[in-house]
């Protein structure tokens, strides 16, 4: 088979557990780019952290970013984006307000968060400390009166919520919002983005763009969220860090991602291919 479109996951796959990316990593790519193969990125960071990890391995084609809500090249230009339309938002966040929780919007240019309880210097911050400073998190007193002056579509609302009444908010949030898909992260934190957004999704509207089919896809992950694009592509790829579901379901188990996994995994399968054009 003959593969034309390389798809890396970034963190835990294409990046080394201390989130640096290694030489015989960028080797690789360009090895696998010179063979005439597309490459693009997917991953759960915002566009500006996985544009930059892009711009690093000097690729040119979209990338997948937000779980699969953004797909781009530029931030003003996207391909195709699947958020959560600015009326349906309005409504999320008067019904979570309800509630004493953090409400987090996101978006590809910044978050807006719904201020701290604790008034202390931190929550006065406008930059989020756990973020970059190219990805700005705003502190507003009221998200719903934000969403009134700003008309805004969200990739994704996170919200941590108090754990003993979680599952009744949850099948409210069934009840009232049908457009939104909810997951549960963790005991007491909700990640709510629009019906049907996955990075496999995205990839179904990236490789038409790209005129490439699903059968000359590699695509290479980690974790559960790239279980969909390692089952469905034409070689799925796990890394030896992977959970064992996921590395059940591969097609190929490269190596771990501290130990050049992606970089062995191109020069096994790409050096005996003859270079592609798209």
């Amino acid at each position: 088979m003959v593969y034309r479109l390389l798809v890396l996951d970034i963190d835990g796959t294409l990046l080394r557990s201390n989130h640096k990316l290694d030489r015989q990593t960028k080797e690789a790519i360009a090895f696998a780019k010179r063979k005439g193969v597309a490459v693009t990125l997917v991953s759960d960071r915002h566009f500006h952290s996985a544009a930059k990890v892009a711009k690093a391995l000097k690729l040119n084609h979209p990338i997948i970013a937000h779980n699969g809500a953004f797909v781009s090249s530029s931030i003003d230009h996207p391909l195709y984006t699947s958020k959560i339309e600015h009326g349906v938002l309005m409504q999320l966040v008067e019904f979570l307000e309800t509630y004493p929780y953090h409400i987090q919007i996101s978006h590809e240019r910044l978050s807006i968060s719904n201020r701290p309880k604790q008034k202390n210097l931190i929550a006065k911050m406008t930059i989020g400390m756990s973020e970059p400073l190219f990805y700005p998190v705003t502190y507003v007193d009221s998200l719903s009166q934000y969403l009134l002056e700003n008309f805004e579509s969200a990739t994704d609302v996170k919200v941590t919520l108090d754990s003993k009444d979680s599952e009744e908010v949850i099948e409210s949030l069934k009840d009232f919002f049908p457009s939104i898909d909810i997951k549960k992260v963790s005991n007491n934190q909700l990640l709510l983005t629009n019906h049907q957004t996955s990075r496999f999704d995205a990839l179904v509207h990236l490789t038409s763009h790209l005129g490439i089919s699903l059968a000359e896809t590699v695509a290479v992950g980690d974790g559960l969220e790239d279980l969909e694009l390692i089952e469905k592509c034409g070689l799925g790829v796990a890394m030896n860090n992977a959970p064992k579901v996921v590395k059940e379901r591969a097609d190929w188990i490269t190596r771990s991602n501290d130990m050049n996994g992606v970089a062995y995994m191109v020069k096994e399968v790409f050096r005996k291919q003859l270079r592609v054009s798209l």
